[in-house]
């Protein structure tokens, strides 16, 4: 033990060797990466900057192509909510014509919006995908899909040289502790974790790390009928702040591109599932050309992007990892397994690879073809990087469809509705009035600051894995009384890879997949509702 200043501070304390900040509002210690990261190289002038100076020099508002920030109003409001017909008939209004407005029509109106500054370009590959039915004229069907995409470099550096973010970025790792000895860790954004520090360490001195997160889901755009769907991938980085890059407003994750969706009739009713899991592959693979060239050379001015985290729900898990739904994405535990308690092996990148080339080897089936985010992406590992899901395995998951429905059981809907109206009111917590057997998805508000921390330590996380080991050890009277039979969830299964994923990656409410999920009615729903269809 050192007894010295605090350099931020500048109170005496005592520190273990390499603890030196002593973060005063919050008590915390903080331990420096002993290498060299985040080495300056020159400045650059990003684009945020170059418009500003633009705007100075032409001496225009803030507000153009519109006049001020009422008209600018009046535009979103127009653009957002009113379809061009009925814009028309609103600006031929005499009193919105005698008002000044600098647009009369919706022509007009669409002119200024197009002049806007406008982010990374969209561009629209076709993507022939040859079936195995035979057409009528003797040939092989084929379909040509649709792959819209934006280059996620150029998504990374408008995120880099966003001046919202300025104040909210790290760029090196770091070691958070409660306590000056350095043994009460802290697990909360992804630079406290183990993960960016040994990245950090493999990499060449002064590299400074991106963490990339990937989002990918499949929603549904049709209402009341059809069966049309949009699928979407997003990505963003961790070097921004999860308090401020997990606000939907202020568009900290981004998106890449939309994949192409298609039943795939070209190819017969057995091979149409793996056709489908290929075609995905492939078409990740070009939208994410650019990250990989970066991830393996760097980009100078830039960051070293490195794939950390992939948010999905569970079947996208699985068609991420390259396995059947019945298994776990991350290990290697039996499909018949899941609902016991047992350490089981990690996934293997090596295994997996040399499994596929002998099978290459052995000239078996094009389904063994090397293709996928396990095979380009360097310094990541995909297993590695499956992240808690949060909304779909605690709160739709093991909460709301097993565990409240097992209590119910238990005690009936009535003595549960009971317990929740005795709750005595307190600020902040939701009191429910009228119980929760009523109730549906909206209860996983309940326990969302049991569930969701935002800050872990080894002792929560040990807390937290004797609870998983209590619940297995009296998982047996849920079965004598007959609630339940069958334990065999692979739901349940993963809950035991959340602490390791935490030690690595921080803590949980950075990896939610209901960030992704309210981003589908900006990017989706809400632009396909305003179309012809």
């Amino acid at each position: 033990m050192a007894a010295h200043q605090c350099s931020y501070c500048l109170k005496p304390i005592a520190t273990a060797p390499g603890v030196k900040w002593h973060i005063a509002h919050t008590g915390h210690f903080t331990r420096e990466f002993a290498g060299v990261a985040a080495k300056i190289l020159g400045s650059h002038k990003m684009l945020f900057k170059s418009l500003e100076e633009v705007e100075i020099a032409d001496k225009s508002s803030m507000w153009a192509p519109f006049h001020d920030g009422e008209e600018w109003e009046l535009a979103h409001f127009l653009m957002k909510n009113v379809g061009q017909t009925k814009t028309d008939e609103f600006l031929k209004l005499g009193i919105v014509h005698n008002s000044g407005v600098s647009f009369n029509t919706a022509w007009s109106l669409l002119k200024k919006v197009d002049s806007l500054c406008t982010g990374p370009a969209w561009t629209c590959e076709i993507i022939d995908v040859v079936g195995d039915v035979v057409g009528k004229d003797s040939t092989l069907r084929h379909e040509q899909l649709e792959l819209w995409q934006r280059d996620p470099m150029e998504c990374m550096e408008e995120l880099i040289g966003n001046p919202v973010f300025q104040d909210v970025m790290a760029y090196v790792p770091e070691h958070v502790y409660a306590d000056a000895q350095g043994e009460k860790c802290i697990y909360d954004e992804m630079w406290t974790g183990d993960w960016w520090w040994d990245v950090q360490m493999k990499l060449p001195e002064g590299t400074v790390v991106a963490p990339v997160i990937l989002s990918s889901d499949k929603t549904s755009l049709s209402v009341f009928s059809g069966d049309k769907k949009a699928w979407l991938v997003y990505l963003t980085i961790r070097n921004i702040s999860k308090d401020v890059r997990c606000q939907v407003s202020v568009h900290a994750m981004v998106l890449i591109g939309y994949l192409p969706v298609s039943k795939l009739e070209c190819f017969q009713k057995k091979t149409r599932s793996l056709a489908g899991y290929r075609l995905f592959h492939h078409v990740m693979s070009l939208v994410l050309q650019p990250l990989i060239d970066a991830s393996r050379h760097g980009k100078e001015m830039v960051l070293h992007p490195i794939l950390a985290a992939y948010v999905a729900n569970f079947p996208e898990q699985c068609l991420v990892a390259c396995n059947k739904e019945s298994q776990c994405p991350c290990c290697l535990v039996e499909s018949d397994k899941c609902g016991d308690l047992e350490e089981c092996t990690w996934q293997s990148m090596m295994d997996t690879l040399k499994t596929l080339q002998h099978k290459q080897r052995n000239k078996q089936s094009r389904k063994f073809d090397m293709e996928g985010l396990c095979v380009d992406l360097p310094f990541s590992d995909i297993f590695t990087c499956i992240t808690p899901d949060i909304l779909h395995q605690l709160h739709k998951g093991i909460f709301h469809n097993h565990l409240l429905q097992w209590c119910m059981n238990l005690m009936g809907e009535k003595e549960i509705d009971a317990h929740f109206q005795a709750i005595s009111c307190y600020p902040a917590l939701r009191h429910f009035k009228k119980g929760i057997s009523t109730i549906s998805q909206e209860m996983q508000c309940v326990f969302d600051e049991v569930l969701l921390f935002q800050q872990q330590m080894d002792t929560t996380l040990e807390a937290m894995q004797e609870s998983l080991k209590m619940f297995h050890s009296y998982k047996h009277v849920l079965v004598e009384m007959e609630v339940h039979q069958d334990f065999n969830l692979p739901k349940l299964h993963s809950l035991q890879h959340y602490a390791t994923s935490i030690r690595a990656l921080g803590s949980a409410d950075g990896y939610n997949a209901e960030y992704p999920e309210q981003l589908h009615i900006d990017y989706a729903k809400d632009a396909y509702w305003a179309s012809n269809k």
